[in-house]
């Protein structure tokens, strides 16, 4: 499959055999980048600039897009998703919370599948990931427990520990625990959680979502509230 003109190397052709019957999305869109598959990144919304994406090497592009697609099946499947109680707008706080959490429960599974199944490269992106998040932490001034941002670190904390490999958390545990042993005592909570219940399945992902939620107190006040899409109840 090409994207934006570029040839996407292996082994996405394996990935999109392997799933193009649950990704109600047509190739045309894929092939022009079109915000269906890459959301506010997509060229149509672009045009005439590419989007950043477009300018990753060969391996992180295929990587990137199967990332994308993989999302759509995830959400194909019934995986649960977040909600704020009607007091707190779509721009709050509280939005960006339930959306941090998803990526959290999410990613495990996506980065098992295309990393370790599938023999998808994505070193450039790791890498600025991994650099980002040191200068992040580092640099940024240590959010006051309780606060929102005092649990978005904690959940950047847990998903960073469970997709990085040992080496590249080693030196990034180390600023987490000098900067606020707080944070890193709520990731590690986190992160016991997920690897507890583990991520292969939807209901999986509904539990962890749940038990990390619960455990963050953000089910208090409805802050955010577990849908699961195929039975429309909301927990």
């Amino acid at each position: 499959m090409n994207i934006l003109g570029r040839e996407l190397p292996p082994p996405f052709d394996e990935f999109w055999e392997r799933f193009r019957s649950e990704i109600p999305v047509a190739s045309e869109q894929i092939e022009s980048g079109h915000s269906v598959v890459f959301g506010d990144q997509g060229y149509d919304l672009s045009a005439p600039e590419l989007p950043a994406w477009a300018a990753l090497p060969d391996d992180d592009l295929a990587y990137h897009v199967a990332h994308e697609l993989f999302h759509i099946v995830q959400r194909q499947r019934g995986y649960p998703k977040t909600v704020r109680g009607p007091q707190y707008p779509p721009d709050s706080v509280e939005a960006r919370i339930g959306a941090d959490l998803e990526e959290m429960i999410f990613h495990p599974p996506l980065e098992e599948l295309l990393r370790v199944e599938m023999g998808f490269l994505n070193d450039f992106i790791r890498q600025r990931m991994l650099h980002g998040s040191l200068s992040g932490v580092a640099g940024s001034p240590v959010p006051e427990y309780g606060t929102p941002w005092f649990t978005t670190w904690a959940i950047r904390y847990c998903e960073l520990q469970i997709i990085l490999n040992a080496n590249e958390w080693a030196e990034l545990e180390t600023v987490f625990r000098e900067r606020s042993p707080q944070v890193a005592r709520l990731g590690e909570e986190m992160t016991a959680i997920v690897n507890d219940i583990g991520w292969g399945t939807r209901e999986q992902a509904i539990e962890a979502l749940i038990g990390v939620r619960d455990s963050l107190g953000l089910q208090v006040n409805q802050i955010v509230l577990v849908m699961d899409p195929l039975s429309g109840e909301i927990i």
